[in-house]
């Protein structure tokens, strides 16, 4: 038995998922506390991945650490200590004590293998279109277990392959998941770093993005987690339905795009990028941030207006607007 949770996008997606596991999760206890867990896989499948913007304000997902941790991982970069400006103890939790992540996507997609296996699989699939033998691994198979029998690793990869397929000329993207958070994995950052490097796929080989799939082996969620967002309720059409919030291409020069990366990991002020959405999303959305960091509050609305991607401008000024309102309590 298996489930199938499908969507237009992660909004249609996340409310279905909080039903589901209630409904049918069981009680049992893991590593890191206890859970309520479907016994058995779950597939989701989110017809528009590119809206991939969560906007639950019960959640109240972080979008600037989503955006920034998918080029942190685009970039191959596995130091925590470059997210800790977005999540203060990312790096206390997740890496090992040199400050690195042991199973970190980017460095995995990279460079772990030996070669580049984002490059490889656009390049396999560009040059025919019907390649079955495409695949991108995360999963180590000799070092994650020898390592997890000499030490206990904080952290080693979740998702463990993907499929990228073109169907109908568009990119379809699976992604199988060995153990899955329903709340703050599968319909949280998941959501954001898969369909990106998906996007990110299709814009090398040079066609659209098509299906998202992913395939949860252990589907489950936090009962002390999960009791916080029973409130979720997403009724009726989110800012993707309404058509208020649109997402902006991240790839118009595909050529460019990873020097570009490199541009911005080094500078993220800097103007002179080929892939404009560099400047126009990601640039206003960093000094967004910075100005948060200082509680300039004026300035960082004003650089959050100035996104170029409505669904991440929408989703990083409301963010904002609940911790202004939190801290304008405080400082009442």
């Amino acid at each position: 038995m298996t489930y199938v949770i499908s969507g237009r996008n992660i909004n249609d997606l996340y409310p279905q998922a909080l039903h589901f596991v209630n409904r049918d999760g069981v009680l049992e206890q893991s590593r890191a506390g206890e859970v309520k867990v479907v016994p058995f896989p779950v597939m989701t499948v989110t017809e528009r991945p590119m809206e991939r913007v969560l906007f639950d304000p019960v959640r109240d997902a972080n979008p600037f650490f989503h955006l920034f941790e998918c080029l942190w991982m685009l970039a191959g970069d596995s130091d925590a200590t470059w997210l800790d400006r977005f999540v203060g103890d990312f790096s206390e939790r997740f890496a090992e004590s040199n400050g690195h992540i042991w199973g970190a996507y980017g460095r995995r997609w990279r460079e772990w293998f030996g070669h580049d296996q984002l490059v490889l699989a656009a390049q396999r699939l560009a040059k025919d279109p019907k390649d079955r033998r495409v695949v991108i691994s995360m999963w180590d198979g000799n070092s994650d277990f020898q390592e997890m029998d000499e030490e206990s690793l904080k952290d080693v990869p979740c998702n463990t392959h993907m499929y990228p397929r073109i169907v109908n000329g568009r990119l379809d993207l699976t992604v199988c998941v060995r153990s899955n958070d329903v709340i703050w994995g599968a319909y949280g950052a998941n959501a954001v770093h898969m369909t990106f490097v998906q996007e990110y796929l299709a814009g090398l080989i040079g066609i659209p993005v098509g299906k998202f799939y992913q395939m949860s082996n252990n589907w489950h969620a936090y009962t002390n987690v999960l009791s916080r967002f029973n409130e979720t309720k997403l009724e009726g059409p989110n800012p993707y339905s309404l058509q208020v919030a649109f997402p902006a291409p991240i790839m118009t020069d595909a050529g460019e795009w990873d020097e570009d990366l490199t541009k911005f990991m080094d500078d993220p002020d800097r103007a002179d990028y080929t892939n404009m959405w560099f400047y126009l999303t990601a640039r206003p959305a960093w000094l967004a941030h910075a100005a948060y960091k200082e509680k300039r509050w004026e300035d960082a609305f004003e650089w959050v207006s100035l996104i170029q991607a409505t669904d991440w401008s929408l989703a990083m000024n409301a963010w904002l607007q609940r911790r202004k309102l939190n801290w304008d309590k405080k400082h009442a």
